[in-house]
C-alpha cells in the first residue's frame, strides 16, 4: 500500500498546475488524501507487526461462510459502483448524500432513532462541507 501511495503521490505532480483563478490547484486534494492513506497504512503495518497471531492455524471456510463474513464489504463495493453510475445523472450532492446514508446505515445499522439522526447529520454535513470546499475554496466544479 505504501508503494502504491508513493507512486500515486509522484504521479499527482503530473496534474495540471493551478490556473490564475485556482487558489491551490487540482493536485492538492489528492495529495492530502494520499498523505492520510500513507499514515493509516503505516499504523496498520505497525499494528500487524506487534499483533501477529502466527501460532493460530487458519481455518478452511466454505463459500457461504466467506460470503457471510465479507457480505458487508461486498455490499459496500456494490453501493460504490451504483454511486459511480448515478453520480453523473443526479449530481454530486444528491448522489453523495444517498451513498453516505446507505453506507452508514449498512455499517452502523439504523435500529434506533438516534442512529438515523447521526446518519443523516453526518451524511448531509460532510457532503455539503466537501461541496463548499471544492466550489468556493478550490474553485473546482463538481457534477
Amino acid at each position: 500500500m505504501l508503494i502504491m501511495v508513493a507512486i500515486l503521490y509522484v504521479e499527482s505532480g503530473n496534474i495540471r498546475p493551478p490556473t490564475s483563478w485556482q487558489t491551490y490547484g487540482s493536485a492538492m486534494f489528492p495529495q492530502i488524501l494520499l498523505g492520510v492513506i500513507a499514515i493509516l497504512s503505516v499504523l496498520i503495518l505497525l499494528r500487524s507487526l506487534f499483533n501477529s497471531k502466527s501460532s493460530q492455524a487458519h481455518e478452511r471456510r466454505t463459500a457461504m461462510q466467506w460470503l457471510k463474513k465479507n457480505g458487508v464489504v461486498l455490499t459496500l463495493f456494490a453501493l460504490f459502483g451504483l454511486y459511480a453510475l448515478v453520480l453523473p445523472v443526479l449530481g454530486y450532492l444528491v448522489s453523495t448524500m444517498a451513498f453516505m446514508v446507505a453506507s452508514l446505515a449498512l455499517l452502523l445499522g439504523v435500529d434506533t432513532r438516534r442512529k438515523w439522526i447521526i446518519n443523516l447529520g453526518v451524511s448531509v454535513t460532510l457532503a455539503s462541507l466537501i461541496y463548499v470546499t471544492f466550489h468556493f475554496g478550490l474553485n473546482i466544479w463538481l457534477p
